[in-house]
């Protein structure tokens, strides 16, 4: 953003460059200063949405923003929003505050990294050589909801005669 003063030729005379705010953070009791342009570099993003003055933001009491979140692994995310430098270290717990954020590019990034590709990829493949792992996880998610169910029959018969079910009988029970 620039002010300018323009000359009665059309001409533009002088410029000057107006700097964003300084913002003072309290980010979980850990301070942080950016400047609001930082903070609302990624439009999408609760921290754009958060400084956008929809909901307002909550002052401590020397009138810092405050943000209701551990702030260890902020300042990685700031340091994202600043320069697009991707952190070395805790890439797990700063790709969670990215995800809580809405910072897509910072996600993604995330994403892409050796630590965290090779998790996913290693994670997928194993998961692809559990025979029928998809169907196994469907039919406990059923036998669970079912189970629960179950269960809570057989609370309320047992006010009128206590009853034991072993995870045999109620295989049984359940298939019938």
């Amino acid at each position: 953003m620039g002010i300018f003063t323009v000359c009665s030729n059309g001409k533009q005379a002088s410029t000057q460059t107006v700097p964003s705010p300084v913002v003072q953070l309290n980010v979980g009791g850990q301070l942080f200063s950016t400047t609001l342009s930082t903070l609302r570099k990624h439009p999408d993003s609760r921290l754009a949405e958060l400084f956008s003055g929809h909901p307002k933001p909550r002052i401590d009491a020397q009138g810092r923003l405050f943000i209701d979140r551990d702030g260890t692994h902020f300042g990685p995310v700031l340091e994202f929003l600043r320069s697009e430098k991707l952190p070395t270290e805790n890439i797990r717990e700063v790709h969670e505050e990215a995800v809580h954020y809405g910072i897509k590019a910072l996600v993604k990034r995330l994403e892409e990294t050796p630590q965290m590709f090779g998790e996913l990829v290693g994670r997928q493949q194993f998961l692809s050589r559990v025979p029928h792992y998809k169907e196994n996880i469907e039919v406990r998610l059923q036998v669970s909801s079912s189970w629960q169910n179950c269960q809570s029959q057989v609370l309320l018969s047992s006010q009128l005669m206590p009853v034991r079910l072993s995870v045999r009988s109620a295989a049984i029970y359940l298939a019938n």
